[in-house]
């Protein structure tokens, strides 16, 4: 299993290692029900090959940078401490490169870029600043059944900060999710369950082998958090995210299938999320060359329509135990904690 950071014996919110925050996405319909807040974390324990938001894969914080807005003046290498951006030649045939292995993400060259060619990616915030950014948006949550969902990369990978965020969200009364691949550990997840309200769980594949390989997890954990939490009786809503190639043949819905007709009763929902294309252009301003997705165009339905009618032959009703692209829409009923 992947190691969790930070020192397990904190046991107050001062004490408690705050993760950096990639974004706090306001106004975001496809992370639980209703108008929601989404407070994004940095930092992943997988690697999804098609991951959409590598830039909350690693905890360091990074620079985003944008060549085709680059006017090349050079203030970044002026400033940058470890020389990871410098100029390379003399006169009309110099050139600014960058050189990541050496950055720091220290933004310096973020503050001085005339362009705006370059950001960073990875805030640090106080636990009062999330919880306040997080619930700006009252009145919509009100009016929608929405609320405030924390997502990531990994919110269990940093368990005690998504505790201490989570008691506070909730008291504050807003309606609380939390989107995780559950590749952590039980104890972590089970002392969420009194003040999470709606658990989003992805189900990547029920190949275990090929989640190990290609994903860097754990099936089996991943499937008895799973089953742990339904014991619960906490509401869980299952998320099918797919990928062309990886688990879209009808083996990969097949199994799919069996599985989440064992546990039709217990769940919400099951979710299907298709594969897009959104993700890519992030991977360039990483300045990473490894994303294997490159050039696929983004899912329409007709892959996925066998899988839809596989699951209404065994009970999901579309629109209602059954979605497509994350639109849950408003739903203020049910929680986790029996509230």
């Amino acid at each position: 299993m992947g190691t969790v950071p930070g020192d397990d014996t904190c046991d107050t919110s001062n004490k408690i290692k705050i993760p950096l925050i990639t974004n706090i996405q306001r106004y975001s319909l496809q992370d639980g029900p209703g108008i929601r807040t989404t407070v994004f974390v940095k930092g992943c324990p997988l690697r999804c090959p098609w991951c959409h938001n590598p830039e909350t894969q690693k905890t360091l914080p990074e620079i985003n940078y944008n060549v085709e807005k680059c006017i090349g003046c050079a203030k970044c290498a002026e400033v940058c401490p470890t020389g990871a951006t410098y100029i390379e030649g003399e006169g009309t045939d110099s050139f600014l490169r960058f050189d990541r292995s050496k950055c720091i993400g220290c933004g310096k060259c973020v503050k001085v870029c005339l362009a705006g060619a370059r950001e960073i990616t990875g805030q640090s915030l106080t636990m009062d600043e999330i919880v306040k950014e997080a619930m700006a948006d009252r009145l919509f949550f009100m009016n929608s059944g929405g609320g405030v969902t924390i997502s990531g990369g990994e919110p269990l990978l940093f368990p005690q900060f998504t505790l201490e965020l989570a008691k506070r969200i909730k008291n504050e009364m807003a309606h609380l999710a939390i989107e995780t691949a559950a590749f952590c550990r039980w104890t972590d997840l089970e002392q969420l369950v009194e003040h999470v309200d709606l658990f989003l769980i992805d189900l990547k594949t029920m190949d275990a082998l090929k989640y190990k390989k290609h994903i860097h997890g754990d099936l089996d954990v991943i499937l008895k958090n799973l089953e742990n939490l339904l014991e619960t009786k906490a509401s869980v809503r299952v998320r099918l995210p797919i990928i062309p190639g990886f688990n879209d043949s009808f083996g990969d819905y097949e199994a799919m299938v069996n599985y989440l007709d064992q546990i039709r009763d217990k769940i919400e929902s099951a979710d299907i999320l298709t594969f897009h294309s959104y993700g890519e252009k992030k991977y360039q301003l990483l300045g990473r060359d490894d994303y294997e997705y490159r050039n696929v165009h983004s899912m329409t339905f007709k892959p996925i329509k066998p899988l839809v009618d596989m699951l209404t032959e065994v009970g999901f009703i579309p629109g209602v135990s059954l979605t497509v692209g994350g639109l849950i829409g408003v739903n203020t009923m049910g929680s986790a904690s029996g509230k």
